[in-house]
């Protein structure tokens, strides 16, 4: 079974042409938060650049910010004052916060510090600069030469979808007032660098050269133009840019027409939301979860393995719930298997995963970084006796990690008991919580009970090394030699230690305490 970004690795080489050199792109306007949606056209066009790459091909991977379009609305969580900065490029409005340049930065700056740390090479392009520095001049200039073929082409997509033609003095540009920073009416074009315009915000009326870099291209007309003038060989896009008459449709036509050159091979991607959330995240409107936010409780390469993992025409929830849980039990499971510590009878199933792993990495070690278990973990970092050192010590007494540690696997180790006290102080359910009873808990344990509790006291004493399994096994001895049922029995125990009727797997759990403190408590000793 081929992984999707290898079938499109193949598709781009295919129909593109069997080339040393592709250009990859993905892109967002900074208009607000970049949640974990908006990652999913980022890493679409990285793994498929990995897919590329391990064919051997160089590989560049844009990812542009149009920070140079317009500010439209003022969103729910900005001050209504910013309603003065609107049609100004919102890489020139203020950043209502005042902890960055400008609006835009304030949003942009976030989400490339927070794709640095997925260790993804991004070439990050703005699209301010590029028209600022003259570089979109020519191309720009060409538009306006073929201002009716766009307009023809444009309005062709209307009529089928039954939409009033453009205006007749429309125009595949925009400008912006060189003094106030506001758009301005179109006035006249000489045919050459020059166009007049009138603003009426401050009633200036004036003269500008494309080259100056206050005229931009209109979003329909400038995401053909980018294409051509990169020469991208593939973008992904959410489905609402990919439907009949979309920016992508029309910019089809526009490359072509226009341009002279062959649009990019395109990828529909589905949304990305939180298990039990609902409605869609909106960057503007402020209800969204950060790559940020899953930083709190997901390693890197878990967050990675997410969205390879996923096919792109298929939903992703992410439950940051139990089945948590279970997707570090999955990912670790997975990466033992690629590293050829696991096995799966279902031998193509093995290799897709192993493939899957291997696109999540942008870099793989030789030897494999020490798993902790996250679901051991959760049990350990509520235990209030165990610091950060001494988690790791049980870690290895157990045999969860080797007895010899190197560098990256103490980070790893670390990194994960700093997420899995995070996901219990935000995520966790109740049933999964727990504290250690300081005090001997007032219940009715039967007599055989107690002589099974003190047998088990009694052994842990004569031990000075014991395993996991042993522990095991003598707890169930002493009660099956007794007849006690099971859930009457562990029902006693873990109401003697955390106070509930369940909890987490006993005899880890109880090899993780002092073992004086289980001894006394196995007695019912205040």
């Amino acid at each position: 079974m081929v992984h999707w970004a290898d079938y499109m690795a193949e598709k781009i080489i295919r129909e593109k042409g069997d080339k040393e050199f592709y250009v990859v792109e993905s892109g967002i306007t900074p208009s607000g938060y970049v949640h974990i949606g908006n990652f999913r056209e980022l890493f679409t066009t990285y793994i498929v650049g990995h897919a590329l790459e391990d064919r051997g091909k160089k590989v560049r991977h844009i990812h542009m910010w149009d920070d140079y379009d317009r500010f439209r609305k003022v969103p729910k969580n900005v001050p209504k004052e910013w309603q003065e900065y609107l049609t100004m490029p919102v890489s020139e409005v203020p950043d209502p916060w005042g902890c960055h340049d400008s609006y835009a930065d304030h949003f942009r700056l976030l989400f490339e510090e927070e794709v640095k740390k997925l260790g993804i090479k991004v070439d990050f392009l703005r699209a301010s600069e590029l028209y600022k520095s003259g570089e979109y001049a020519h191309d720009v200039r060409t538009a306006l030469e073929k201002r009716e073929k766009i307009v023809e082409i444009l309005n062709r997509f209307r009529d089928m979808a039954k939409q009033p033609h453009l205006p007749k003095d429309w125009q595949p540009i925009q400008i912006y007032c060189p003094k106030c920073r506001k758009e301005a009416q179109f006035v006249e074009w000489d045919g050459e660098w020059r166009i007049k315009y009138k603003c009426a915000h401050c009633e200036s009326e004036d003269v500008t050269d494309i080259r100056e870099g206050n005229v931009k291209l209109r979003w329909r007309v400038d995401w053909p133009m980018r294409w051509a003038h990169f020469d991208v060989d593939f973008e992904p896009a959410g489905k609402d840019h990919l439907a009949a008459g979309s920016g992508y449709e029309t910019g089809m036509e526009i490359i072509k027409a226009v341009y002279g050159k062959e649009p990019p091979i395109p990828l529909m991607y589905e949304f990305v939301g939180i298990k039990g959330q609902k409605g869609k995240m909106s960057g503007s409107k402020g209800n969204v979860i950060l790559l940020s936010d899953l930083y709190e409780v997901l390693e890197p390469g878990v967050i990675r393995f997410i969205y390879a993992r996923h096919r792109p025409n298929k939903e992703i929830k992410i439950d940051l719930g139990l089945g948590l849980l279970n997707l570090y039990d999955e990912f670790d499971k997975i990466e033992r298997l690629y590293f050829g510590l696991e096995e799966l009878r279902n031998l193509e199933e093995a290799e897709e995963l192993k493939r899957t792993y291997e696109l999540s990495m942008p870099s793989i070690p030789k030897k494999m970084v020490a798993q902790a278990p996250f679901r051991f973990l959760v049990v350990l970092v509520q235990m209030p006796h165990l610091n950060e050192d001494r988690i790791v010590e049980v870690l290895k007494e157990q045999g969860h990690v080797p007895t010899n540690l190197r560098e990256e696997d103490l980070e790893r180790i670390k990194l994960r008991i700093k997420l899995a006290k995070n996901w219990v102080e935000k995520y966790a359910p109740d049933d999964v919580k727990f504290e250690i009873q300081d005090q001997l808990p007032e219940i009715e344990i039967d007599e055989e009970i107690r002589t099974a509790l003190l047998e088990v006291a009694d052994w842990l004493e004569e031990k000075t090394r014991f395993t996991i399994d042993d522990l095991n096994t003598t707890l169930f001895n002493a009660a099956k030699k007794r007849n006690i049922p099971s859930k009457k029995y562990f029902k006693v125990l873990y109401n003697l230690f955390i106070g509930k009727d369940r909890g987490p797997r006993l005899a880890p759990f109880l090899a993780s305490l002092d073992k004086e403190f289980v001894i006394k408590r196995l007695r019912l000793e205040a």
